[in-house]
């Protein structure tokens, strides 16, 4: 087979290009990092980041906040700038945890593993970040012997000489299922206890921070991220989106603490089901972070999104249009409904033909046709679509609404909108749509003034 030296070399523009957009570039991103861009710099007024930043630089004593959005939309992105806001701006200390580290995603959630998770995350980003290690094992060592001695949970065994204690539990509630089933199951009935331990640890903690800075009101901030990535699989779906309304609604007030402020990330599909939930859980507006606006309500295209777009790749690859024509790069944002995950592989597998294309033919561009099995590629992973769901799509397309027809339809939205088929933008007010290269696949379903 013909090959290309070049293409092995770190200078190749097209190695260079494609490796902007995978790896560490795919991963959250801190604001002040080269490959940043702020999506929503020209409306501040609607950076729902910047909301949240007001609300928490003026809440006192403690309070809750949620945060929801797609996952691969840049949101683990924006909550590092939040973040840094609250250091920044408002003298905060601020810890940032990823709960997919802690959780098992597709299982059912309960108070008592849920709490026991996010106090974990809080002990590993306390004893990485600060010198309260002595605080935090003292939790730990009060943990262990409430739910070995009292609770009596055969295997809860901790290292607590060991470092990386808290860790190591992690990876046990994420990966042992059997362990997590133990821990809710034994926990049933000492709920209360655990709660009450948990705020204990709390309030030490952001004592001892306020009295290691030599500031009585320190604000202290918890950013929860990524249990908006909690999904039903296969039969528990059911069981696992009601598990998650009950935990962020029925057992909202556990989900405070004493003198510290969270955001919790919580699923999209949350909000179809359990209504008016910011009041119930920190009397709050829930806030949305949105795709890039590459598309207008009537299906026009955003020139201003788009552009934003184009941005984002000559942030990481200048020469870009060497590789790519902008007027392809516009296609395939388009195509990507504003969703920067999807955005990125598009780009990437453009690359990836390019450069098979030239071991063949050392000359070659990028060509529409090379564009089009692209693009047929993401379509492919999207589908097939059962009738009923073209059906409910369709509906969605037409009325930019993710209504939930009935309580029992939830599993399928859940997964409408785990899956990327629906998307959620701000123009003025939230609106849905379904995956841009999905519209042709339910368009026979569209009302007839809809098919246009």
């Amino acid at each position: 087979m013909p090959t290309n030296p070049s293409a092995n070399s770190e200078t190749d523009p097209l190695r260079q290009l494609y490796k902007s957009l995978t790896g560490r570039g795919a991963l959250p991103l801190d604001p002040d990092d080269p490959y940043y861009v702020r999506i929503l710099q020209k409306t501040p007024e609607k950076d729902p980041i910047l909301m949240l930043w007001q609300r928490l630089d003026w809440s006192e004593a403690e309070s809750v906040h949620l945060l929801t959005g797609f996952r691969g939309n840049g949101k683990s992105t924006e909550l590092r700038r939040l973040k840094a806001l609250l250091e920044r701006q408002s003298g905060a200390r601020v810890f940032l945890v990823n709960m997919a580290d802690f959780l098992l995603m597709t299982k059912p959630l309960e108070l008592s593993d849920f709490v026991l998770s996010l106090m974990t995350a809080l002990g590993q980003a306390v004893e990485r970040e600060t010198t309260l290690t002595a605080l935090t094992h003292s939790y730990w060592e009060r943990l262990q012997r409430f739910l070995t001695s009292e609770v009596k949970i055969e295997g809860f065994e901790l290292d607590l000489q060991a470092a990386d204690a808290p860790a190591k539990l992690g990876l046990r509630l994420k990966n042992e299922p059997d362990f997590k089933q133990r821990i809710q199951q034994h926990l049933r009935g000492h709920l209360s206890r655990l709660i009450a331990d948990a705020q204990d640890y709390v309030v030490s903690l952001v004592t001892a921070l306020r009295n290691e800075a030599g500031n009585p009101d320190l604000k202290v901030v918890l950013l929860v991220d990524s249990v908006e990535q909690i999904r039903g699989v296969g039969t528990e779906a059911g069981e696992v989106h009601d598990s998650v309304v009950d935990l962020f609604s029925g057992q909202a007030a556990s989900l405070a603490f004493p003198l510290l402020h969270l955001v919790y990330t919580i699923p999209p599909y949350l909000l179809a089901l359990a209504q008016n939930l910011g009041r119930t859980l920190g009397g709050h507006p829930v806030v949305s972070w949105p795709n890039v606006h590459v598309r207008s309500r009537d299906g026009a295209e955003d020139d201003a999104g788009l552009a934003i777009m184009e941005t984002i790749i000559d942030k990481r690859h200048g020469n870009w249009r060497d590789i790519v024509p902008p007027a392809m790069l516009r296609q395939l944002a388009i195509c990507s409904g504003g969703d920067l995950r999807d955005f990125f592989r598009l780009v990437g597998e453009c690359v990836i033909a390019l450069r098979t294309a030239r071991l063949a033919a050392p000359t070659a561009s990028l060509s529409e046709e090379m564009l089009k099995r692209v693009e047929e590629q993401l379509r492919n992973e999207l589908l097939p679509i059962a009738e009923e769901d073209a059906r409910w799509l369709a509906r969605i397309h037409a009325s930019k609404e993710a209504s939930l027809p009935t309580t029992e339809a939830l599993p399928a939205l859940a997964r409408f909108l785990d899956g990327n088929l629906i998307m959620n933008y701000l123009n003025g007010e939230p609106w849905y749509d379904v995956h841009p290269l999905l519209v042709d696949e339910i368009r026979r379903f569209l009302p007839t003034e809809g098919r246009s």
